[in-house]
């Protein structure tokens, strides 16, 4: 376990492989299981076991490479989950993001520490064609939590990705309900009518202005997606989470224009995933990063 502290902050980044990092979704570098503001308000939790489908081991801040080349290997093969490693196919289908495979080589992962900063480097193992170097560093200051990320295309092939933290938050453990507000100031009004999920159906969260928050408690997982053909452009886009009763909130900050923004929560979780999409062709390089700042009302 790795621990970053400040005068204001506590961070627990577990090891690459060291319960809960060891998930086959997640990356594992850099995954951020618990912070906690002042000695004692906690914002991490860890992804409900309750769900229409298994959980896929995530917990806090935790971020996903998705690129499922799944379908260029054959049965008994590898394919590589960026983030993760070598994971052997099992049968004619595609990756599925909470299964549990038998037969995977995890990526090494080379990690250094310095003060409030610890670096993490996975080179990768090639397969299929593709390889990708991902230098990730994550830096404690005061109250914010800044991450950096530099991936290479070491491979031969063209990478089609999307990159998110999934943000599994729930500030001081409250439960679901319209004491949570997330501000997206980068949106359109949304008003304050009920919206529908991702699946077209009668959803758990309402409009709140240029945000969101729940209609009412809820021990189901519920969705939505924002169109972003309608978002700001500016860099970074905001985002900012409360909860009114816990007096307590965070604020990120994404340094790239988002190619899909979804809310998801349930329970006492919710979570703001702003996807960053892009393509490397082999040999090129990108760089992006992202921000929270956790403070008291």
């Amino acid at each position: 376990m790795i621990t970053l502290k400040s005068d204001r902050l506590r961070v627990e980044l577990p090891m690459p492989g060291e319960h809960p990092n060891d998930s086959l979704r997640f990356d594992r570098a850099g995954y951020i299981s618990e912070v906690i503001l002042d000695g004692g308000m906690h914002f991490c939790a860890s992804e409900p076991r309750n769900l229409v489908h298994p959980s896929s081991g995530g917990r806090g801040l935790c971020c996903e490479f998705r690129c499922d080349v799944s379908n260029e290997a054959r049965v008994g093969e590898y394919f590589p989950k960026f983030g993760v490693g070598l994971i052997r196919k099992e049968e004619d289908d595609k990756y599925i993001f909470y299964k549990q495979y038998q037969d995977v080589k995890p990526f090494p992962v080379e990690v250094s520490q310095k003060e409030n900063m610890v670096e993490f480097i996975t080179q990768g193992i090639p397969c299929l064609g593709y390889n990708m170097r991902v230098c990730k560093n994550i830096m404690l200051e005061d109250d914010t939590l800044t991450m950096l990320i530099q991936t290479e295309n070491t491979g031969e092939k063209e990478i089609h990705m999307q990159e998110f933290c999934h943000n599994f938050i729930s500030i001081d453990g409250m439960a679901a309900g319209s004491d949570y507000v997330l501000e997206l100031p980068g949106i359109p009004d949304q008003g304050d009518g009920r919206i529908n999920n991702r699946r077209g159906y009668s959803g758990g969260f309402r409009g709140y202005g240029r945000g969101f928050t729940f209609c009412e408690f809820t021990a189901i997982d519920t969705d939505l997606s924002v169109d972003v053909s309608t978002i700001s452009r500016e860099i970074p886009f905001l985002w900012k989470m409360l909860h009114k009763g816990a007096g307590a909130y965070v604020e990120g900050k994404e340094y790239f224009v988002p190619s899909q923004i979804n809310i998801w929560g349930v329970d006492h979780i919710l979570s703001p995933e702003i996807v960053y999409g892009f393509n490397l062709k082999p040999g090129e390089k990108l760089e992006w990063k992202r921000k929270w700042k956790f403070g008291i009302l």
